[in-house]
């Protein structure tokens, strides 16, 4: 798989994790963080084949996106575990969203 599909996918991916996000909760800070985050990756997959620092910098949102979204997903998890069962939802959409990041992560390590 070319590394303009990989982050194409992994783009959209993680802006419908994110309206999916918001169409259950109606939280904001999902739809706005999947659509920045999923934005962010398909317009850098539009140049990633053409230059070297494209495909660096899209390396690198991609680590910044595994980071954060393991964080946020660490804090609602916590909450959910401390009596917070509305957190249940962003828990889970906030796991989904880093795993995936993980994983388009380690293949971009492949293809370096």
């Amino acid at each position: 798989m070319s590394n303009q599909k990989l982050y194409s996918i992994y783009g959209l991916i993680i802006l419908a994790l994110g309206l999916g996000g918001y169409l259950i909760t109606h939280a904001k800070s999902a739809l706005i963080s999947g659509l920045a985050a999923g934005s962010i990756m398909i317009a850098l997959s539009f140049f990633v084949e053409k230059a070297k620092a494209v495909k660096i910098t899209a390396m690198v949102f991609n680590f910044l996106f595994l980071v954060a979204f393991t964080w946020r997903g660490f804090l609602a998890i916590m909450a959910l575990l401390n009596e917070h069962p509305e957190k249940l939802i962003p828990s889970i959409l906030l796991a989904a969203m880093a795993i995936v990041s993980v994983v388009v992560f380690i293949f971009s390590l492949e293809k370096v």
